[in-house]
């Protein structure tokens, strides 16, 4: 008797392998680069002959079953694909980094740069707020022109990924816990030029991520040594204050204030500080001054 073959279908982001999400990458591309005029429902039925494609369904455009396959499989990727006034975004919403590891350069001359780990674990103070920067200067590009802007947009997404993706950390680097090359404040250049290496795939990627890591810092549930937290209390709008929504501004006061408090050392220490270690103690310091009011 023939045995039934099962296959599993991601259902969210979570579920996707880090080769759907490079593959859903490259079909975005396409779509944005070509002329052909993409409806929703086509780049989703492209999205699913891929996923069935890396699990091992082959294309069998004669077989009802396969086409029914693919359809059932397409009208279930709302989560993945929208549509909204007519223009295709392809959707992602994890702090899971689904790209961790990235392979550029020439076939000569080729290197293995190493991204965050997932959640953020890995990002210092110092490395988040000047990826912010970078993503600041992405979404809202200087220039006069339209040239100008875009080109100052490409230049910030390639410092971005140049920022946030390093080559591979030593044996003595590893055997302290790194996996990539701790952030060293290498020079703006280094940063681009890694970034040019890059696929633009890749770099839209790195910033899908980023961008979200950034929304989920304010709004979500992180797991720290085994507790969850949540980060939202510090960015509520509270005496005025507006909600700061990652400005990078305010992250460079918040480095000043703990420097002169000493907590963690000097301005320098705090930027070399574990992120989430950072907000754990600006959420400290918060219910702290929460319940001070009341006793007032």
């Amino acid at each position: 008797m023939k045995r039934k073959r099962y296959i599993t279908l991601p259902e969210n982001w979570d579920e996707l392998t880090s080769d759907d999400w490079q593959e859903m990458l490259r079909i975005r591309h396409i779509v944005a680069s070509t002329d052909h005029q993409w409806t929703v429902e086509d780049v989703r039925i492209e999205s699913a002959r891929a996923l069935l494609k890396s699990r091992g369904v082959r294309q069998q455009l004669n077989n009802p079953q396969w086409l029914k396959l693919v359809a059932d499989l397409a009208q279930s990727l709302t989560w993945l694909w929208s549509e909204e006034q007519g223009m295709l975004s392809l959707v992602y919403r994890s702090t899971e980094n689904k790209m961790p590891c990235l392979t550029v350069g020439p076939n000569r001359h080729r290197q293995l740069l190493r991204g965050p780990e997932s959640h953020g674990y890995d990002l210092t103070f110092g490395e988040f707020r000047q990826a912010l920067q970078h993503l600041k200067a992405y979404e809202n590009p200087a220039g006069d022109s339209e040239a100008d802007r875009i080109g100052y947009r490409t230049t910030a997404l390639c410092a971005l990924a140049g920022l946030l993706y390093r080559p591979e950390a030593d044996e003595d680097q590893r055997h302290r816990g790194l996996l990539r090359q701790p952030y060293d404040w290498d020079s703006l250049d280094d940063k681009i030029g890694r970034g040019r290496l890059m696929k633009p795939w890749q770099l839209w990627g790195i910033y899908a991520w980023f961008a979200y890591f950034c929304e989920a810092l304010t709004t979500e549930t992180f797991i720290i040594e085994g507790e969850e937290v949540c980060f939202a209390p510090i960015f509520e709008k509270r005496e005025g204050v507006a909600k700061t929504e990652g400005n990078s501004g305010t992250m460079a006061q918040i480095c000043h204030t703990l420097a002169e408090t000493h907590v963690f050392g000097t301005a320098r220490d705090v930027d070399r500080t574990p992120l989430l270690t950072v907000m754990q103690k600006l959420l400290q310091d918060y219910y702290t001054l929460q319940k001070l009011k009341k006793v007032k």
